[in-house]
């Protein structure tokens, strides 16, 4: 009777390792992923955006933003729009001669650098060229809490003079 106890109690033990070593259903996997918080970095949306806007049209228009604006914070969005507003109603012709989001209208490359980060803040260098000559812009990136997600949106655009595109928008 001895003998036959330890085994039972061997068999059992080989088993409980056989099931511990056999890996979950996909199902369970995928849930345990869902539950996982998902880390988000501020040059994200920044690349994101910068992708989408030189493989697409460089046009400052609404119309131009339709995609984009994924990228924005409420407050920058609607600063963008209330420009268009204003322009549609004064009926001239945008003042723009360049692309406000890369800060010339030949810019052919785009590298992002790494973010300076402030609690909810972060400053992104993006350095541009149109092949001979080469400039940077800082995107200014918030954590945008309007949809309780911590990710990360474009609140403003400063140039290499430090004017911010927010500022010369409202004038």
């Amino acid at each position: 009777m001895h003998r036959t106890r330890r085994r039972w109690l061997t068999l059992c033990s080989v088993a409980l390792s056989l099931v511990a070593l056999v890996p979950p259903p996909a199902s369970a996997v995928h849930a345990a992923r869902a539950r996982e918080t998902r880390i988000d970095y501020a040059e994200r949306p920044v690349r994101e955006f910068l992708k989408l806007h030189f493989a697409g049209s460089r046009k400052f228009s609404p119309a131009g933003l339709d995609k984009k604006k994924l990228f924005f914070t409420r407050r920058f969005r609607q600063g963008l729009y209330k420009f268009f507003d204003r322009i549609a109603e004064s009926k001239t012709s945008l003042p723009m001669v360049m692309d406000p989001f890369t800060g010339s209208q030949g810019a052919t490359t785009f590298r992002v650098g790494d973010a300076k980060v402030r609690v909810e803040k972060a400053w992104v260098p993006v350095s541009f060229s149109d092949g001979t000559n080469s400039w940077t812009i800082t995107y200014l990136v918030r954590n945008d809490e309007e949809r309780n997600d911590d990710d990360w949106r474009i609140d403003d655009i400063q140039d290499v003079r430090g004017m911010l595109l927010s500022e010369v928008l409202k004038r």
